[in-house]
């Protein structure tokens, strides 16, 4: 933006013709300047905006490959030793250990790499799959879950009761009633909780403490759109922990891990030093040091660390494979937790994908029933799936992230399907949309040629899981997905679930999509709105929903807006000080003159008040910008941001609205008193900028009373 000191009455203008001919073009160049910048920047915007096409050529998806071959351990060692020992080095992932069962006992178990690379003040070690603990990230749900389950069994919960009066505190949940069946499949409507989730030693709260110091506040009706959520599974762990009397750790330690002969596992943190000696340490990559011990203050939802061996013990548990004494559950109290959870009274249509079991993903693909859980902290990274019908799991957990951004992913997902594919898959179903093995999920009902079509799903989406109501909503412009029909029919889906890259999706049913040539599924949950059908929800992988964003949510529409705002407050900022040296020397001018400086001079002066404020609030607004663009980094790397931070931007941030009313004060005295067009033109594009940004301010909830996320 381009602005200058008010200057004097034109009589002055006439005594001094050299003097306004330096300023004027001094200000006019700035601002064809800044009107260049703002050009090239929606250029840019707009081209990166609809970049897209329509028909754009994806990568495609693998397909399953069966092997035929026999389930032995000879077999299943040296196809490990390929697909993982081969493949750490390099993925840059330092260690990896990998446990199978089968036919009710541990078939293997192996350990890749190394638990300490030795780069510390530690020796080297290499991984041992009875010896070595993992960080198994989410896993964890699965197995608190089971503790709660014993719970139920024995009377003292209900799956279906309010949780509320299993609690100490008072849990606001304006949107309905949560249940422990909503908070085991991720469907209680809390937002996304960020603050508090990973820490360092020294940062560990009591369970209570994480559960009502700042809970999320709940934004979906309970049952109806899944959200992953690391704090229903603790408030899950929390009820346990209550109608227990036992500490959750010692309560997981004494019902599941004693019983189990889990005797290398535990939720306590920190751990006991027997089992702290033998826990792999964790890193960035192989090439990097280790991190400090992660806390996980949302215990039962990922504090849990393991061997490979224990993780099959648990595996076979939950085959009903451990003997009546060392059995975790009764067989229908296990069939009860690996069935859809949901059906489509509370889920409508979305009921047609992938649906969670009670803590357990189905995991089901055509010709082959499954369920598991995958689990990440920041550098530890597990899977586990067992295959029911073949009385079979596998589990697998890294130490490492790996040198790309889906190393370990990529990794994960090779070893999971490949095993599958090998092992147990039948060759007759591979490439077919059989679904009678699904294990309710993803069933086809109806006619493809019902419901929507590819043009309805079309727009930018939201994720499920994101903060709503603080200053964390602005991390939904760095997570949304869009949506292009293509003229086959099919959908482009970028980026694609758990994925970097485009996926392609075609119609299989009435609400269901599933991914050219893969097993990935799309369901979809439509609106009547005056008549017309909208599709205002996306569910994939079993606990997440991607949500229709509002024209106002859409990055592709507020970030050009946000940068060209930016850029004016910018402009703004540079010329300020050159205008103000400029008018310093007119004003020595003007003394040296003879010019009068009575009370003319009032007015003059308190415009430049006016204008002071104005560039203050702008000042303010772009520091405020900065701030938030740190703490959202920060943010995405658990690390901590105090409260204090987050006011003091918000203050900053308010200033920066209030000074729209001075702006606005300054565009109309300058469009009044004729001040020429590139001062009314800068002064209303700052105008317009502070307003472009309180909007954003206020509708990514930068403005809020609440800061905690």
């Amino acid at each position: 933006m381009i602005t200058t000191p008010t200057r004097e009455a034109p009589p002055s203008r006439r005594r001094h013709p050299r003097l306004l001919v330096r300023t004027t073009r001094t200000t006019r160049l700035a601002a064809a300047a800044a009107v260049v910048a703002l050009g090239v920047t929606l250029a840019g915007c707009a081209s990166g905006a609809t970049g897209a096409t329509a028909d754009p050529a994806p990568p495609a998806p693998p397909q399953h490959q069966p092997g035929g071959h026999s389930l032995t351990k000879d077999d299943v060692d040296t196809w490990l030793d390929g697909a993982v020992g081969s493949a750490l080095q390099t993925t840059g992932i330092p260690g990896a250990t990998v446990s199978v069962v089968a036919d009710g006992k541990v078939l293997t178990a192996r350990g890749y790499g190394m638990a300490d690379t030795g780069t510390g003040e530690t020796p080297a070690e290499a991984v041992d799959p009875e010896r070595t603990l993992f960080r198994v990230g989410s896993v964890s749900k699965v197995v608190s879950a089971t503790a709660i389950m014993q719970l139920v069994e024995k009377g003292d919960l209900d799956l279906d009761a309010d949780v509320q009066q299993y609690l100490d505190f008072d849990l606001d949940t304006p949107k309905g009633a949560v249940t422990l069946r909503h908070l085991l499949t991720h469907t209680a409507g809390f937002e996304e909780v960020i603050a508090g989730l990973i820490g360092t030693p020294g940062s560990e709260k009591t369970l209570r403490e994480a559960v009502s110091e700042a809970p999320p506040a709940q934004v979906f009706t309970p049952g109806t759109t899944p959200a992953y959520s690391n704090y229903g599974a603790t408030l899950a762990g929390y009820v346990a922990e209550r109608v227990s009397g036992v500490p959750f750790a010692d309560l997981l330690q004494q019902d599941v891990f004693d019983r189990a002969g889990m005797t290398s596992s535990s939720f306590a943190q920190p751990l006991p030093a027997d089992l702290d000696a033998r826990l792999a340490h964790g890193y960035p990559d192989d090439s990097k040091p280790a991190v400090a011990t992660e806390v996980v203050n949302a215990a039962p939802a990922g504090a849990m660390s393991a061997t490979a061996t224990d993780m099959a013990r648990f595996m076979l548990a939950q085959l009903g494979d451990l003997p009546d004494d060392q059995a975790l559950l009764q067989p229908d109290t296990l069939a009860e937790m690996h069935r859809p959870a949901l059906g489509a009274d509370d889920l409508g249509t979305l009921v047609a994908g992938q649906r969670m079991d009670l803590a357990f993903f189905d995991d089901s693909t055509p010709g082959l029933a499954a369920f598991g859980h995958d689990g990440d902290t920041q550098v530890f990274h597990s899977a586990m799936r067992m295959f029911p019908e073949h009385d079979t799991g596998i589990f697998l957990s890294m130490n490492g992230s790996g040198r790309s951004a889906t190393a370990s992913l990529d990794l994960r997902t090779t070893v999971l399907q490949g095993f599958a594919d090998r092992y147990l898959r039948d060759a007759a179903t591979v490439g077919t949309a059989d679904t009678d093995s699904r294990g309710g999920a993803g069933t086809v009902d109806g006619d493809a040629s019902d419901g929507p079509v590819a043009a309805d799903l079309a727009g930018t989406y939201l994720s499920s899981r994101s903060p709503v109501t603080n200053p964390g909503a602005l991390l939904a412009l760095s997570g949304q997905t869009t949506i292009v029909p293509r003229s086959d029919g099919t959908v482009a889906v970028t980026p694609k679930p758990l994925g970097v890259t485009t996926g392609v999706y075609e119609k299989v049913g009435t609400d269901l999509w599933r991914e050219v040539g893969g097993d990935a599924l799309l369901a979809t949950r439509t609106t009547d709105t005056d008549g017309d059908s909208t599709v205002e929800a996306i569910s994939w992988g079993a606990s997440f929903t991607m949500l229709r964003a509002q024209p106002w949510q859409a990055a592709s529409a507020v970030l050009p807006s946000v940068v060209l705002a930016v850029v004016v407050l910018l402009a703004s900022m540079i010329v300020w000080p050159a205008t103000a040296l400029a008018g310093v020397g007119r004003r020595r001018r003007d003394l040296r003159a003879g010019l009068s400086t009575g009370s003319a001079t009032t007015t003059p002066r308190r415009r430049d008040r006016t204008l002071l404020l104005s560039r203050l609030g702008q000042a303010s607004t772009l520091l405020a910008l900065v701030g938030w663009a740190v703490v959202a980094v920060q943010a995405m790397s658990f690390a901590e941001v105090s409260a204090v931070t987050l006011r003091v931007l918000q203050g900053l941030q308010l200033l920066g609205v209030v000074a729209i009313v001075p702006a606005a004060l300054v565009a109309w005295r300058a469009v009044r008193d004729r001040r020429g067009w590139a001062v009314v033109t800068g002064r209303v594009l700052v105008l317009a900028s502070l307003v472009v940004l309180a909007g954003f301010a206020f509708g990514f909830r930068l403005i809020a009373p609440s800061v905690s996320f």
